[in-house]
């Protein structure tokens, strides 16, 4: 792989591993479907899904009566891991200071080094960037990007009334009559079908492929900026031959790739955890 690529390959490989696999390399926990399945059968039966708030609480790990993203989604569980955004602009600090500096940075890439630039010394240090990474995310801890795991995740989908990426004191309470909602077949428990991840539609894979590669977010995809794979087959997907990639250009692409490829589709097409079987 060439010098200049490496820049674009390493985020997509830090993403996956952080949300598209779990620890070791498998499926990305289900936090919430762990927490409520307390048999581990892979399936909610009726007593499971009466101690829904209960079971649920356990997330709360500082006991505010509420469970952000920090609590429950898979990407931000570790707190210790740096984020994407520092180890890819970390990646360019060509002598090793730890520091990087305007002439380090390509050219592409410098409205981003001005906003964490906030002392304005032609500097940024792993400080700035960890402030910049910091604000890329709501203040509550909802997850960064469109295209994130909870929102396939018809647990969270029930749960979660307002939309707003944070399960309240009220929503915990209502858990029981929430998650009756997705027993289709009337019969009282939640099957591995009914708790089944749902598939992103083309449009959320293409805006998960800008939130991790649109880097100066203008809303276009130069070809620099695409992953390798994609690369080869910029100009079939610059349909108008304008030499970037629109929202709509990329949502076309993805319509016509299989779920399970691709930025959005799960890992090597691996089910998540709890999905067409009972986990062992």
């Amino acid at each position: 792989m060439k010098p200049s690529h490496l820049l674009f390959a390493l985020p997509i490989l830090l993403s996956t591993a952080a949300v598209a696999q779990g620890p070791g390399g498998g499926p990305p926990k289900r936090i919430l479907l762990e927490a409520l399945d307390t048999d581990g059968d892979g399936q909610l039966s009726a007593a499971e899904i009466a101690a829904a708030s209960q079971s649920l609480l356990k997330l709360d790990k500082n006991g505010d009566g509420q469970i952000t993203s920090a609590e429950y989604s898979p990407r931000l569980e570790d707190k210790t891991a740096t984020s994407d955004l520092e180890q890819r602009l970390m990646l360019l600090d060509k002598n090793g200071d730890g520091v990087l500096t305007a002439d380090e940075v390509p050219e592409r890439m410098k409205p981003l080094f001005e906003r964490g630039d906030t002392n304005h010394d032609g500097k940024l240090t792993k400080e700035e960037i960890a402030a910049m990474s910091g604000k890329q995310a709501d203040p509550q801890g909802r997850p960064v990007g469109r295209g994130n795991f909870n929102s396939m995740d018809p647990i969270m989908i029930a749960l979660d009334v307002d939309k707003d990426g944070i399960l309240s004191a009220a929503e915990i309470a209502n858990a029981p009559a929430a998650l009756k909602t997705l027993d289709k077949d009337g019969d009282g428990t939640l099957s591995t079908a009914e708790l089944r991840m749902r598939q992103q539609t083309p449009r959320q894979r293409a805006e998960h492929l800008f939130d991790e590669w649109d880097t100066n977010k203008d809303g276009f995809l130069i070809k620099e900026e695409m992953p390798d794979r994609m690369q080869a087959q910029f100009e079939a997907i610059d349909t108008n031959h304008d030499g970037k990639v629109d929202m709509d250009e990329a949502t076309a692409y993805m319509e016509k790739q299989p779920q399970g490829r691709g930025p959005g589709g799960p890992a090597g097409g691996q089910r998540p955890q709890g999905e067409g079987q009972p986990r062992p």
